[in-house]
């Protein structure tokens, strides 16, 4: 069983893949030999969705604005303010979102087995801490990509920079942008001395994994192992909300004792922040109002 992802090995969740490697191994008694390549070794997310069916890769990790290449209405969970850790954490949450991306990855013969937490973004910088928003104005930042985001942060007055995680490190380093929208993890693989200054703007985006397996290859294990695999993804699962959030807040403790600074943007300068971002939300509601519906129809049960 081939597993990627696009993580650095010094992120977090690389020790989480590894470790459900181990346990899909245990339970379904050997039969299916996880082999997990991290930091894109094997194939980046966007061309490790595409060898999904072609019995290259079997599973996928991509962060959910990947899924966006596939199908637009996906962008629902890159909207700004649209989910958080209060409803999110809430038990069949995480499911019922899995269950909404599934309408428009199953004709791709692409089961989403659940959707994991990976972190609140917030915003890196080189040289001071964001004060208010007119502070992105000219600056090039990067974003993991997806139309959403890369339209969040031209809204925002900021130069927005599709770029891969392991690509994000230099580029700051190198000085070939200024700053990134990323998260703890992403602050770890970049380091401090690069990006000293984090600033959050309280429940901006707090983005997603989207767990992708091939439904073919799949539904052709014996029953015995296919219902063992899919009994373990939805231990895991259940259990993601709570451990990955605190991972994620160790990841930022363990930057800020490294040297790191952080800030919380509050009030009327927050506000700047959430009526740019209502904009975006509204044109993505006109684009996609069929999405929009099923999409709040998904998770009315848990807000």
């Amino acid at each position: 069983m081939v597993i990627t992802d696009e993580l650095a090995t010094s992120h977090w969740t690389t020790g989480v893949l590894d470790q459900l490697a181990v346990t899909l191994d245990e339970a379904t008694g050997g039969a299916v030999k996880p082999r997990v390549f991290h930091a894109g070794t094997l194939y980046n997310d966007q061309d490790a969705m595409a060898a999904l069916g072609t019995g290259a890769v079997h599973m996928v990790w991509p962060v959910a604005v990947r899924l966006e290449t596939i199908a637009p209405e996906a962008g629902v969970l890159s909207l700004p303010f649209a989910i958080d850790d209060e409803m999110m954490a809430k038990p069949g949450a995480p499911e019922a979102v899995a269950g909404y991306l599934q309408k428009y990855m199953a004709p791709r013969g692409i089961r989403v087995m659940g959707i994991a937490r990976t972190a609140d973004l917030f915003f890196l910088t080189r040289y001071k801490h964001l004060e208010q928003m007119s502070d992105l104005r000219g600056m090039k930042i990067r974003a993991t990509g997806g139309r959403v985001l890369l339209d969040l942060l031209g809204s925002f007055g900021a130069s927005s920079v599709a770029l891969p995680a392991p690509e994000m490190g230099p580029a700051l380093s190198q000085g070939a942008i200024d700053g990134a929208l990323t998260s703890a993890g992403g602050w770890e693989m970049a380091g401090t001395s690069a990006v000293p200054y984090g600033t959050l703007v309280p429940g901006l985006n707090l983005v997603t994994y989207a767990i992708l397996v091939d439904d073919q290859w799949l539904q052709s294990l014996p029953e015995d192992t296919r219902t063992a695999i899919e009994t373990t993804m939805a231990e895991f699962i259940h259990d993601d909300w709570a451990r990955s959030k605190a991972l994620d807040q160790q990841a930022l403790d363990a930057m800020i004792a490294k040297g790191g600074s952080f800030a919380t943007i509050e009030g009327e300068r927050r506000q700047e922040f959430v009526d740019a971002a209502d904009k975006i939300t509204a044109d993505w509601r006109a684009k996609y109002p069929e999405a929009w519906e099923e999409f709040q129809t998904a998770i009315a049960p848990f807000k």
